[in-house]
C-alpha cells in the first residue's frame, strides 16, 4: 500500500502517465474511453500541491502539466513534421503551451476560490479554452477532447445535441467526478456522501452512453437515395501533383468515374485541387480541364461532377478589394485566390464554394508580423502558398434533377463541428468532403482526420461522401458508420448510395452553446479573482 502511495505521489510519473493516456486515446484504436480518466493524474498533481504554501507551486504544475501535453499533442500529431518540421514543431509547442496555461490559472482558482468553484473552473477553462482556439488565428482543431471518441462513434451518438466540444465538458466533468468520488473514499468520508459522489458518476456516464447506445442501434434513416461515384486518383502531392500537367490528371479521374459508373450517378465527387491551375471563375467555360469534364458530361446529362479547384476572382473596382487581395502594381485590379469546391453541370453551369476555415501557416498567415519568418518553409498543402480568399457565409449546391443539395466542405473544415453545421443551416440534405490526406505519410494524420468526419455525420444526421485525393475515400452513414472506405495509397473508385435527410438536430439549431457558456463562466470568474486581488492590494 505504501508503495502505491509512493508512485502516486512521484510527480513526474504521473505527468508522464496522463499525456501517455491521452496519446493512447488518439490513436487508431477504439479505446477512447481512456480519456475519461487520463486527467486523474493531473488532478493528483494539483492536489498535492495545494497542500503546501510554495508561492511557486502554480508555476511548478503549469510545468508538469506542460508536460503532460508535449508528450500527447507530440506522439498524436508528430506527423505535421512531415510537411513542415518548424510548423509542426510551432502547432505541438504552442498547443502545449496553451493548454498548460489553462492548467495554471486553474491552479490559481483552486488557491483563491476553493475547491468547489475550482473545480467549476476546472471544468469550464478548459471547454472555453478550446472555443476560444478553434475561433482564433491558430484554429486547430485537431487536439478538441471530444475528438477522443470518433473511434468509439456508438458511445456518443448524444454528439446530435452537444457536439463535439460538449462532448469534451462531458470528459472533464467525467475526470473530475472519478477524482473526487476516490478522494472522498481515501480521506474515510461519511457512507452517505461517498454513496451520493457514486450515484452521481454512474448517472454521469451511464445516462449519456445508454442513450447513445439504444440510439444507435435502433435509428434508421429514412430511404432518399443519392447515387455516388467518389474517385481516390492517388497522385503523389509531393512529386506529382502540382509537377504533371493538370489536364493528364483530370484525364485520369473521369476515365475513373467512367469505369465505375455503369449506373449513372448523381454526383461524381472528386478531391481538393484537382484542378490546380488557378482559373478565373468568370471564365472557367474556357478552362482546358473544365471543357474536358463537361465533354465527359455529355454521356451523364442527369450526373453533377464536384471537384475541388484554386480559383481566382478578379476586381476591377479598388472598392472591392479584399484585405486577401493582390493588389497589380498600378492598383487598376486584384484578385483573390481561392482553395474551392466546383460543382460542374452537363448544361455547362458551374457553382463555386470557397474554402472558409484556412489552414494557419498554409493558406492564411496568422499574426503576419511574426509567422512570415515561417512562409518559405512550408509546402503548398492543396494549394498556394499565402493568404487565400474566404467568403462570409456556408453555401450549398443545386441540383436542377433533383432536389439533393450537397453542402461540400474543403479538408481542414470537416474537423470543426459547429462549422459543418452551416451548411446543413444553409439547405445541405447531404454532405461531401474532398481533401487531399496524402501530406503526412503512411501516419495517425490521414487516419484521425477521416475518423472526425464521422463525427459531423452524428452532430448533423446527414450522410457523408469523402473524397481523398490519397489518404482514405469512404461513405460515412448518418451514424457515423464508414460504410466504405479505400485503402491508403491506393487508386480506388468507391460507388454506393447514400441517403439524404431534411430533419435538423438540435446542435445544428443551437451550435456549441455549452461552450459558449462555459466561456461567460470562466470570464465572471477570472474577473472576481482580478476584483479580489485588487481589493487586497488596495487595502494593502
Amino acid at each position: 500500500m505504501s508503495r502505491f502511495k509512493n508512485i502516486a505521489q512521484n510527480k513526474l510519473f504521473l505527468s508522464i502517465l496522463s499525456g501517455i493516456l491521452l496519446s493512447l486515446t488518439w490513436t487508431d484504436y477504439p479505446i477512447g474511453a481512456l480519456v475519461l480518466i487520463a486527467f486523474i493524474p493531473l488532478l493528483l498533481i494539483l492536489e498535492q500541491l495545494l497542500k503546501t504554501n510554495n508561492k511557486n507551486n502554480s508555476t511548478v504544475f503549469f510545468l508538469y502539466s506542460l508536460l503532460s501535453f508535449l508528450i500527447w499533442n507530440g506522439i498524436s500529431t508528430y506527423w505535421m513534421m512531415y510537411a513542415s518540421v518548424p510548423g509542426g514543431i510551432a502547432t505541438i509547442f504552442l498547443n502545449s503551451i496553451f493548454m498548460a496555461f489553462v492548467m495554471y490559472l486553474t491552479f490559481i482558482s483552486f488557491k483563491s476560490l476553493g475547491r468547489r468553484i475550482g473545480y467549476l473552473v476546472f471544468v469550464s477553462n478548459w471547454v472555453a479554452f478550446e472555443y476560444l482556439l478553434i475561433h482564433s488565428q491558430l484554429s486547430w482543431p485537431w487536439m478538441i477532447l471530444g475528438n477522443a471518441f470518433s473511434n468509439s462513434i456508438s458511445l456518443v451518438q448524444w454528439y446530435e445535441f452537444t457536439g463535439y466540444i460538449g462532448g469534451s465538458a462531458w470528459i472533464m466533468s467525467v475526470n473530475l467526478l472519478i477524482f473526487e468520488t476516490v478522494r472522498q473514499i481515501a480521506k474515510n468520508a461519511e457512507k452517505k456522501r461517498i454513496r451520493s459522489y457514486a450515484i452521481g458518476l454512474m448517472l454521469l456516464i451511464l445516462l449519456p452512453v445508454s442513450y447513445s447506445l439504444i440510439r444507435f442501434n435502433t435509428y434508421k434513416e429514412k430511404i432518399t437515395p443519392v447515387k455516388v461515384v467518389i474517385i481516390q486518383p492517388n497522385i503523389d502531392p509531393y512529386n506529382e501533383k502540382f509537377s504533371t500537367p493538370t489536364l493528364s490528371q483530370i484525364q485520369k479521374i473521369t476515365q475513373m468515374a467512367e469505369s465505375s459508373s455503369d449506373n449513372p450517378p448523381d454526383y461524381f465527387i472528386a478531391p481538393e485541387t484537382a484542378i490546380s491551375t488557378g482559373f478565373y471563375e468568370d471564365k472557367a467555360l474556357q478552362n482546358i480541364s473544365v471543357k474536358y469534364i463537361l465533354d465527359f458530361l455529355k454521356d451523364y446529362p442527369n450526373s453533377e461532377f464536384i471537384i475541388g479547384a484554386t480559383t481566382r476572382v478578379k476586381y476591377d473596382n479598388p472598392e472591392d478589394f479584399t484585405e486577401t487581395a493582390t493588389i497589380s502594381e498600378d492598383n487598376s485590379f486584384a484578385h483573390d485566390v481561392f482553395n474551392a469546391s466546383v460543382q460542374i453541370s452537363p448544361d455547362g453551369k458551374i457553382q463555386f464554394y470557397h474554402k472558409s476555415k484556412l489552414v494557419p501557416g498554409i493558406e492564411t498567415m496568422p499574426f503576419p508580423n511574426i509567422t512570415k519568418l515561417f512562409t518559405d518553409s512550408y509546402v503548398e498543402l492543396g494549394g498556394i502558398n499565402g493568404a487565400h480568399g474566404t467568403q462570409e457565409n456556408r453555401t450549398v449546391f443545386i441540383n436542377n434533377n433533383n432536389n439533393i443539395r450537397p453542402g461540400v466542405a474543403v479538408c481542414y473544415e470537416s474537423a470543426y463541428g459547429e462549422f459543418i453545421t452551416e451548411f446543413v443551416s444553409a439547405g445541405a440534405n447531404v454532405l461531401f468532403i474532398i481533401t487531399n490526406d496524402g501530406w503526412w505519410k503512411d501516419t495517425q494524420g490521414y487516419r484521425q482526420h477521416a475518423r472526425f468526419s464521422k463525427l459531423r455525420a452524428v452532430e448533423t444526421r446527414r450522410s457523408i461522401a469523402r473524397s481523398a485525393n490519397t489518404g482514405i475515400s469512404c461513405i460515412i452513414n448518418q451514424k457515423g458508420q464508414i460504410v466504405k472506405q479505400s485503402e491508403w495509397w491506393k487508386k480506388d473508385t468507391i460507388t454506393g448510395v447514400i441517403n439524404a435527410n431534411e430533419n435538423t438536430t438540435f446542435y445544428v439549431k443551437y451550435g456549441d452553446s455549452i461552450p459558449r457558456i462555459a466561456l461567460v463562466i470562466s470570464v465572471i470568474l477570472l474577473a472576481i479573482q482580478i476584483v479580489g486581488k485588487l481589493k487586497k492590494r488596495i487595502k494593502g
